[in-house]
């Protein structure tokens, strides 16, 4: 099986297929008792910003990688940062501050972040993550 790209479309419905089948994703899902919505806004990325979108609701959560228009959580973030901070994290070491901003009910944001992380125990499979490469100088005139 080809290893997805970190957040690719792949990777996400990959991910997405997991979390459907987890009855114990779909029930903590549920007892949010509404259908809530979290957004990463990652600005820098190569292709310009990048969205990470979380949907819980009664029928469990899933992955989207579109904003929605108000979500209840935003976190907002550097893409570069957050990369390193994965590979970090990836390699076993101390991942380097990522500096998030994020805005929206903290009671509600500490709810979805718990039931993320169930998610997350069900639907995290290995990933690439994209290369990244160091600022250079530029040459010498």
């Amino acid at each position: 099986m080809d290893i997805p790209g970190f957040m690719s479309p792949a990777h996400v419905d990959r991910m997405n297929q997991l979390l459907a089948a987890s009855a114990e994703v779909r029930a903590a899902a549920a007892e949010l008792g509404g259908t809530y919505t979290m957004t990463y806004q990652l600005d820098g990325a190569p292709s310009g910003t990048e969205y990470w979108t979380t949907v819980f609701g009664p029928h469990g959560l899933h992955f989207e990688l579109t904003a929605p228009p108000e979500p209840d959580v935003l976190v907002q973030a550097d893409w570069t940062a957050t990369m390193r901070a994965l590979h970090a994290q990836q390699d076993g070491v101390e991942a380097p501050p990522v500096g998030e901003k994020t805005t929206g009910d903290p009671a509600v944001a500490k709810r979805l972040e718990h039931v993320l992380a169930l998610g997350r125990q069900v639907a995290t499979i290995k990933s690439r993550l994209p290369e990244l490469t160091e600022p250079t100088d530029p040459p010498p005139r």
